[in-house]
Order: structure tokens, then sequence, then C-alpha cells
């Protein structure tokens, strides 16, 4: 066997590890929800006159914007179809999504959604949790979905998996994480009362939670000792089991929104608003710190996109504002890749000071500037900068403001000025990639932004002046480059 086909099955572990912990929650919630507002019943048949997405809206009693948040990652899955121009309908293979028993599992499902995330409570007490004012068996729920058995065979057992299992499996990374088990199976296998003296847990439970670990192919058993299985052994150590951790907090603050879906859609009542400023001052500032965590490795990833500036023009001497710094990566690997370019980090002032860290060890404090400021609100005057970096910011902000965000952002590059970016890209009909879905599904329930499209994007960009637009694979992450029309495009590899 050759390496790369040898490493190809732990590329699709680490992949899927990695899935569960960060969207499959979002997926779980998209197809909860979808039976909560009665999309399927408002979905004509295949074949018959697709629905565009204002009459679905209608039909369902929900925004336009939060009906095609849910209804995205179902056509992007294929349980739904899309026809561009002419709207959606059910295909003949879901139909089964209209069937009495299947939408009672389903919402079944979601009665136990905020129980659930309590399930690190309950493998500690080994028994029911309280919520909604009665005890909820959150074990026994776990116990039946994981159930020995195979899920039913074609997309009715791919969607009650998806929609029931993921959720739970998220709660397993989160309470394995929560309870200390993945730094304890790490050091090696050990017999299931040693972990349950190390974690505080009911052994019955902890077993529980074992298994279902096991079912995702992350512990294994042999001869009464628990250890992780051999993808997971490469894949988690005492070095990359702290950075994977890290993404379980950031995953369970959208916990409670994401139970609440329908209602974001029909009453735009949102219960992570992060238009609100002190939830958000928040939940940014917790996003910073973790992102912080992680700062070298996403460094030597945004320098790529330093690379691809320099393939299209010099940066000795370029003036560069980061606009949403965060931990201030992307500024950073702009300001190492020319000893002259000097850096502006725009950003809240409780943002940036997790940015000041970051620069005092890379010795860039001299030829950095902080500015703390609301990008919305700021003016960053004329002609003033080379570079512009919007680093995983356009989800954040609110689409009506993004014409005049654009406008001025345009009036701030200098001749041959570039406009950077960064974060998730839509195909041009919106149904993918999965995760750029998923992402835009937890954009949603907070009350934020979109992901958008390049062409969409440049329905935006051209009319602020910024008439020559591209967009970029890189090492996982997708950059919008735009200018006016005036820089040589680099030859790395774009989507037209």
């Amino acid at each position: 066997m050759s390496a790369p086909d040898a490493e190809a099955p732990q590329a699709a572990f680490v992949q899927q590890l990695n899935f569960w912990a960060r969207d499959a929650s979002n997926e779980s919630a998209a197809l909860l929800a979808a039976p909560a507002l009665g999309l399927f019943e408002a979905l004509p048949d295949e074949g018959g006159t697709p629905v565009p997405l204002d009459a679905l809206a209608e039909r369902t009693g929900g925004s336009v914007r939060g009906v095609r948040s849910v209804v995205e990652p179902l056509v992007g899955l294929g349980f739904v179809r899309f026809e561009p121009g002419l709207g959606y309908s059910l295909p003949a293979p879901s139909a089964f999504l209209r069937r009495a028993d299947v939408l009672a599992r389903l919402h079944e499902a979601r009665r136990w959604w905020h129980a659930v995330g309590l399930l690190p409570r309950a493998v500690r007490t080994g028994g029911p949790v309280e919520w909604g004012g009665e005890p909820r068996d959150v074990l026994g729920w776990l116990r039946a979905a994981f159930a020995p058995g195979a899920p039913a065979p074609g997309p009715e057992g791919a969607y009650l998996d998806r929609a029931v299992r993921n959720a739970l499996r998220t709660q397993a990374l989160v309470t394995a994480a929560e309870l200390g088990l993945l730094e304890r199976l790490v050091v090696g296998p050990a017999p299931l009362e040693a972990l349950a003296a190390a974690t505080g847990a009911v052994p019955e439970a902890l077993a529980l939670l074992l298994s279902v670990l096991e079912s995702m192919g992350l512990a294994r058993s042999e001869a009464g000792r628990y250890g992780l299985s051999a993808p997971a052994a490469r894949a988690l150590d005492s070095t990359s089991l702290p950075y994977f951790q890290r993404a379980l907090p950031a995953t369970m603050a959208y916990w409670e929104a994401f139970g609440h879906v329908d209602e974001a859609v029909r009453e735009q009542k949102f219960r992570l608003d992060l238009r609100e400023p002190e939830t958000a001052r928040r939940i940014y500032q917790e996003n910073a710190s973790r992102i912080s965590g992680i700062f070298a490795s996403h460094l030597r990833l945004s320098r790529q996109a330093a690379k691809l500036v320099l393939a299209m023009r010099p940066l000795a001497g370029a003036e560069v504002l980061d606009v949403g710094t965060g931990s201030g990566v992307w500024g950073a690997a702009f300001g190492l890749a020319d000893p002259s370019c000097r850096v502006t980090y725009l950003d809240s002032e409780h943002v940036l000071e997790q940015v000041k860290p970051n620069l005092a060890r890379l010795k860039l404090e001299e030829r950095s500037r902080l500015w703390a400021g609301n990008c919305l609100e700021v003016d960053p005057g004329e002609a003033r900068y080379d570079v512009i970096l919007l680093p995983q910011i356009i989800p954040a902000l609110p689409p009506p403001e993004l014409p005049g965000f654009f406008r001025k952002l345009a009036r701030a590059l200098k001749p041959r000025g570039l406009l950077l970016i960064s974060g998730y890209l839509l195909t041009e009909r919106r149904d993918g990639p999965l995760d750029a879905l998923y992402f835009a599904l937890r954009r949603y329930v907070s009350n934020e932004g979109d992901v958008l499209s390049l062409p969409e994007y440049r329905a935006l960009l051209e009319p602020a002046g910024l008439t020559a637009s591209r967009g970029f694979e890189l090492p996982i992450q997708q950059v919008v480059v735009a200018h006016r029309g005036d820089v040589p495009w680099s030859d790395a590899a774009s989507t037209p």
C-alpha cells in the first residue's frame, strides 16, 4: 500500500472527529428544526411545481432568511431538491419524511435536546437530571439511541442517524472532555473502576459513555481495560488534545440556541443574540481567547495568504488594516511578510487585549497599531491602506450594512490596493460546502450575518468600485481577493 493510501483512513478519521466536535450539532439542529417548522408538508413532490423560498417561508410561517438557513443544509445533504430560479421540492427517496412514525421520532429527539446538554451531570451521578421541572433519564435516552443494530438502510436511516445521534455524539465528546476522560485515555488503557475514580463518574454510567465512544471509533476495550482506538491514539496525544478540546466550549455556547431554531425562524427570537452588546462582548472575548491558544498553527495558515498577496504586489512599506482582528493572526502574518510592513489592528478593546501578547512574542509591536472601535462605525479614511484584511468577519455583520461597509473600505484603499476576505465561501447554488452551510446556520441562530457565495460578494464589491474579484483555495480556508482591476492576478488556483 502506498503512503497516501495508508494515510487516507487516518485523515478521514480526523475529519470525522472534527465534524463531531464542531458541526454535528449544527447538522442535527437543522434536521430537527425542519419537521418542527412543517417544512416537509410545505414542500411539493419532485415533479410538481417547485416552491420558491419566499413562498416556502410563507407556508411555514417563518422568515425568508431563517427558512433558507434550515433548508440549505438539507439540499446539501440531498434530502431536499433545489432547482435554481424555480425553488424547492421533496424528492421521492425523501418521502419517508412525511410518515407519522418518522416525524414522531424526530419530534421526540428534539424534546430531549436541552436535557442532553446535561449529560456530564448524568454520568457523574448515574441517575436522571432535572430539566423543565421534571426528572429526565438522559442515560436511558442515550442507551436507546445507540442500542445494538444498524440503522434502517438508505435515506431514512441516514436522516435519523444524523438528526438523532449526531448531537449525542457531540455531547459524548463534550462529556468525555469535561470529565477529563480523554486526558486519562491518552495516558493509556485502564480498567473501568480506575477511570471512574479518576473522572468522578459512576462506573455503569461511564461504561455507557465509553460504549458510545467505541461506536464512534474513538475508544476500544480489551480484557476489561479501556483505551483509545489506534486512529484516535494517532490523532490525539498530550499536545494535540488541548487543541481539539478547545472547539467544544464554542460548540456548547450555541447549544441552547440550536434547540430553539424553529422559534428563531418563526418569531425572530434569538436565545444567543450577538447583536446584544454584553452577550457579544462575552462570546467574542471567549472566542479571541480560544483562538489565541491556537495562534501558532493559524499563523502558518495565514502566512499562505500573505504569500498570495506577495505574488500579486510587493509589501515593502505597505500599510495594512486588519478589520475584526480577533487574535491578530492575519495581521501578524502580513507584518512578518516584510520588515517594513505596518499593520493596524481594528477590533473592540477587550479583544485587542488578546492581541498584545501575540504581537509581543513575534516582536511586531513597533510596527503595529491597535485601534479600538466598531468596524461599522469608524472611518478608515481615504487612500490610506495598501491591503485591507477581513478575517472571518463578514458573517458577523448584519447584511443590510454590507453595501455601505464595502464602499467605505474601497475608499480607504490606495491605488493597486487589495481587499482580502477570508472564511467560508458557498457555491453559486448555495448548496455547499456543508461545513459552510452549518456555519451559516450558527450565524443565523445568533442573529448575526450570512455566509456568501462569490457571485453574492461580487454584487457587493462591484458597486463599491472593486470590479475585479476572485476566490482562492488555501489550506483549510478560502479567500476572496478584490481590487479595482489594477493588479495582476497570481497564478495560484482560483475560483473564476
